[in-house]
């Protein structure tokens, strides 16, 4: 089955590649931004990231919109830091980001809360755990939980605790490490949507 893309980004972000390599991880993030109906949310955040430079491959929002840059799976962009005194993840080279736009991190101080405000995102999971199983599909990446340093689907939190990267990010902090971020859900459903046959 085709994934639906309802914009290639790939004119904005690949501007922004800092040359090309084989992808074994995909980073999952939060934008900490405003979901507006329609684009406008994906476009605000593939326009704001090039203006600092940054890059991702693929961003979902609310509504179940999929925003992928087309032909550009392979291209290293700067989305994770991986440095830190823990070590070196190399992490932007190794993998694809995902934005998701939400404010859940914002809206919710809660941890309970914060789960339960993911969790009726459903549009948004599963539009997300569609663009995981074709993008694993497509690079040959598992579909298993990676701590950031194996492959696998892991989120920004995971690879700045596993390199103790200074000043780190808190985004998709997963329920199971405690925070609030259902990472194994959309691990579950990408592997369903990979059995479904789902690609680019």
């Amino acid at each position: 089955m085709k994934l639906n893309i309802a914009l290639n980004i790939a004119d904005e972000q690949k501007a922004h590649a800092k040359g090309y390599h084989a992808k074994d991880q995909i980073v999952l993030h939060e934008t900490v931004s405003e979901n507006y109906p329609g684009l406008k949310d994906i476009r605000a955040v593939s326009s704001f990231l090039g203006t600092e430079d940054y890059g991702i491959h693929g961003i979902t929002d609310a509504d179940g919109n999929v925003a992928w840059a087309l032909g550009q799976g392979q291209a290293i962009f700067s989305h994770t830091a991986s440095r830190g005194n823990k070590g070196q993840g190399h992490t932007n080279t190794r993998a694809i980001g995902i934005e998701q736009v939400s404010r859940v991190m914002l809206d919710y101080r809660n941890r309970k809360d914060q789960i339960k405000a993911w969790l009726r995102m459903s549009k948004e999971i599963n539009a997300t755990a569609k663009l995981v199983a074709c993008a694993a599909r497509a690079h040959h990446i598992p579909l298993v939980t990676s701590d950031g340093t194996k492959p696998g689907i892991t989120t920004h939190w995971l690879v700045t605790n596993a390199y103790g990267v200074p000043g780190g990010h808190q985004d998709c902090y997963p329920v199971n490490n405690g925070g609030y971020y259902p990472l194994s859900l959309v691990i579950h459903l990408a592997k369903q949507y990979y059995s479904l046959g789902y690609k680019f």
